[in-house]
């Protein structure tokens, strides 16, 4: 099936301004900003004359050097979809957010030091249709354009698989698997009603984010304390476990990948390869089909720079019998085969890692076991 993408000059004009004079379940999901053939999202244009929303980034240097989305991120919303957002303080059938990746580039300029745009380096969009993807969360939909290795963007993406992208939005996003908490643009237009325009209020802010979040402390640092005695066969202390992963004793464990794969997540870059090595433990609960792995279960996998060169490790072992929201795994995240110091991630509870790692009902594990390969 193809939905026709409704952007001419001409009809894409007629069809938004039908749009914005009907109600919101009368107008707003007639109009549609993007075409599928045979599957596949073809790539949008015109999307910079779209509504503007935001620019976030979470550069390397504010993350340990290991931020897993470290460029700029430009967001754009179609614009009837930003008119239903004002009008219901919903996300219509249809909703579509572009998100056009830029390099972090110079660190200065004439007006000081700070984070300043590169050149384009990527094209991703999201998709709310309840009618192509009734089976996903929320029913929305993730896909790249990005073709590593090019300078031209991909033509056509497959949706990403469910527990790349979904659980992530579904347990940190504020509004229906968006981030409306990191874009004051859309937090000021919810539900404001039909017909006003908020970037006409005079009203701001004298002090704080505006978003009710405090700035103490990161995603990242440990939510729990890591126990002195956690049972479990390897060192848990930063100088120690570094010293362990160096050694190399964990490629004794049984049950190991026997070849790299491309990365699916932020261990690395999306595609570069990692390897993974699992200790009897979490192995055999796995093929047991345990609802909570053991106490003791260990995984660690390598992360491989794009020549294939061993540039660090991430880790997670369970520390307690219960899971406790994730509370009772230890997440580790090294960046770097020579630094201790280069630690994306340790410790107990570490949000960051949560919230990608709690899918299903695997126990906070998403590799996929039995290995592939």
């Amino acid at each position: 099936m193809k939905k026709h993408f409704l952007y001419s000059l001409f009809i894409g004009f007629a069809l938004l301004t039908t749009a914005c004079n009907n109600s919101a379940t009368d107008g707003y999901s007639e109009v549609s900003y993007y075409t599928f053939t045979d599957g596949e999202l073809e790539r949008p244009t015109g999307y910079r004359t779209w509504v503007y929303v935001g620019t976030p980034t979470t550069p390397n240097d504010m993350n340990n050097g290991k931020a897993p989305f470290p460029e700029f991120h430009n967001v754009y919303i179609d614009p009837v979809s930003y008119d239903a957002w004002k009008e219901t303080g919903q996300w219509r059938e249809g909703t579509i957010l572009i998100k056009e990746l830029v390099s972090v580039d110079s660190k200065a300029a004439a007006s000081g030091n700070g984070y300043f745009m590169g050149n384009f380096i990527g094209l991703e969009a999201t998709i709310k249709s309840k009618e192509l993807f009734p089976n996903e969360p929320g029913n929305w939909a993730y896909f790249s354009f990005t073709n590593p290795g090019s300078n031209q963007l991909k033509n056509t993406a497959k949706a990403f698989a469910t527990n790349q992208c979904n659980s992530c939005h579904d347990a940190s996003a504020q509004d229906d698997f968006v981030f409306t908490q990191y874009y004051p643009v859309l937090r000021e237009a919810k539900n404001i009603g039909k017909g006003v325009n908020p970037e006409n209020s005079a009203k701001r802010q004298s002090s704080g984010n505006g978003s009710g979040m405090t700035s103490e402390g990161s995603e990242w640092d440990p939510t729990a304390p890591t126990p002195s005695d956690a049972g479990v066969d390897i060192p848990l202390e930063k100088e120690a476990l570094f010293a362990y992963l160096n050694e190399g004793s964990y490629r004794d464990f049984a049950t190991q990948e026997k070849e790299k794969h491309p990365s699916l997540g932020p261990h690395t870059k999306i595609g570069l390869p990692v390897k993974v090595y699992m200790n009897d433990a979490i192995a055999n609960s796995l093929a047991e089909n345990k609802q909570q792995h053991p106490k003791g279960s260990i995984i660690v996998k390598e992360m491989f720079d794009e020549s294939g060169t061993l540039s660090g490790w991430a880790v997670m072992a369970k520390t307690h019998d219960d899971t406790d929201s994730g509370k009772g795994w230890f997440w580790y995240e090294v960046t770097s085969t020579t630094d201790a110091n280069s630690i994306a991630a340790m410790g107990n509870g570490v949000t960051g890692c949560i919230t990608c790692h709690n899918i299903g009902n695997r126990d906070m594990v998403r590799t996929s076991y039995p290995f592939q390969n």
